[in-house]
């Protein structure tokens, strides 16, 4: 039997292991995984060169509708771009707010569709108690995650028509519908943005007051800010049962925090983001890289790679959020965001496989097939076995570049790590059996990429 394609002289990376085989692709699916000389005949061959496969990166944070007012469009063609140039193959978007979140969903997966070049799946901002009572329809559409934003409120509300943002009594009642969906079988969970608003909103009046601006936003927007927060989700989470996810995680004391409440039961799976695993307050610019939660301290960075080793921390994303350079004109009023798509994988590659700090399958695991299993897309997605999809991407760890002054693709036209060495880095990256990019360079077409259901 002659299959679509054969890629040989590579081996596969999966989360519990790596292979020394090739694999065989038929109709977007892997069909076999073995030695080269045991792979079927195939009208492609792709050689791997001696590099390693792995599956296509499943970014568990995005955001395409942002910043307020951007044609939506524009910014599915261009950040799709952005990921499939650097290996990754699933997004999973936050909806913007809606009254009716599934009519919000079907809408934005029609326009999604027509101009993407990765595949999607969703999660939505819950604000009110009748975002609340649909949380049962949007699980059977195929969003298991809810987020809960709990600082964009009042003077801080991003989305205008949201001004109220949310309260405690929003946060203990989704939780509280969770937990009980939960306990009917359905693997639905909360995300958790965790900052204290009121805190911060202090801060700043005694910065303004004096006249004087912070020396980085970390020092306006205090980690007491994050922990508190933290805490409070925690605790809520355990009296709720309801499954919890604790998105871009920041700071040491969370690592504390997260173990303690895991060795006690709650159901919490932790995410970081590759932003603070790698920047801090004293290697990037404080006014372009200003983003909710803010960058932190060298030491920050350190214990997010040992808990990433230890477990403790599940999910490496990137909350890629496209804001054009013109919006970063001074730290108040800066528009907070960071483009990070097309860095992602490389600076894991190169931050983390070839310094040590983490394995080759452990990449894989907090990148691939952790975000996959939370968001209910394994076996399709997130791992390299036979049935799988063909979203594949194939890494040169000795190749070096420098990353320049901005992104190729995304709208966010400009990169906190620009300057920095590379060593490390995808240079193939397949979509359902297709090359929708190689060596960096996009190749696919519009509307490629699909709406994936989670369950």
């Amino acid at each position: 039997m002659e299959v679509d394609t054969v890629i040989n002289n590579c081996a596969i990376v999966r989360h519990d292991g790596i292979l020394n085989a090739g694999l065989a692709i038929d109709k977007g699916k892997i069909v076999a995984i073995a030695r080269d000389r045991e792979l079927p005949s195939a009208g492609t061959i792709i050689d791997g060169r001696g590099n390693y496969v792995i599956p296509g990166v499943v970014d568990a944070h995005v955001h395409l509708e942002y910043p307020p007012g951007i044609d939506p469009e524009s910014n599915i063609r261009r950040e799709t771009q952005a990921c499939a140039a650097a290996g990754c193959t699933t997004i999973v978007h936050l909806l913007a707010p809606a009254d009716d979140i599934i009519d919000k969903a079907r809408e934005f997966v029609g326009l999604y569709e027509k101009n993407a070049y990765v595949d999607l799946a969703l999660s939505a901002r819950i604000y009110t108690r009748e975002n609340i009572r649909q949380i049962r329809s949007m699980y059977d559409y195929g969003i298991v995650g809810v987020k809960l934003l709990l600082p964009y409120k009042g003077s801080e509300a991003i989305w205008k028509g949201r001004v109220g943002g949310i309260d405690d009594g929003i946060v203990y009642l989704t939780f509280k519908e969770i937990g009980q969906l939960a306990k009917q079988g359905c693997k639905v969970f909360a995300r958790v943005h965790c900052e204290n608003v009121e805190i911060f909103l202090k801060m700043k009046e005694e910065f303004l007051e004096k006249g004087i601006e912070p020396s980085s936003w970390n020092e306006v927007r205090t980690r007491v800010c994050e922990e508190e927060a933290m805490r409070k989700c925690l605790y809520l989470a355990s009296v709720t049962e309801c499954p919890i996810y604790v998105v871009h995680v920041t700071i040491k004391e969370g690592i504390a925090l997260l173990a303690k409440a895991r060795a006690e039961g709650v159901n919490v799976v932790a995410e970081t983001c590759i932003q603070y695993l790698t920047a801090n307050t004293d290697n990037v610019d404080r006014i372009l890289s200003k983003v909710n939660p803010p960058i932190r301290e060298p030491e920050d960075n350190r214990r997010l790679w040992e808990a990433l080793g230890d477990g403790i921390i599940n999910v490496v994303a990137t909350d890629h959020a496209p804001v054009p350079k013109a919006l970063k004109n001074n730290l108040w009023d800066a528009t907070v965001g960071i483009p990070c798509a097309e860095m992602f994988l490389p600076l894991m590659l190169s931050e983390g496989v070839n310094k040590g700090k983490i394995s080759l399958e452990k990449l894989v695991d907090v990148c691939c097939f952790s975000p996959a299993s939370k968001f209910g897309l394994t076996p399709r997605k997130g791992t390299i076995s036979i049935g799988s999809d063909a979203d594949l991407a194939l890494i040169d760890l000795k190749k070096e570049a420098v990353i320049p002054e901005k992104p190729l693709y995304s709208n966010g036209d400009f990169s906190i790590f620009a300057g920095r060495k590379i060593k490390g880095w995808p240079i193939l990256t397949m979509l359902g059996g297709s090359i929708v990019a190689k060596d960096g360079k996009v190749m696919g077409e519009a509307g490629y990429g699909k709406y994936i259901p989670g369950h």
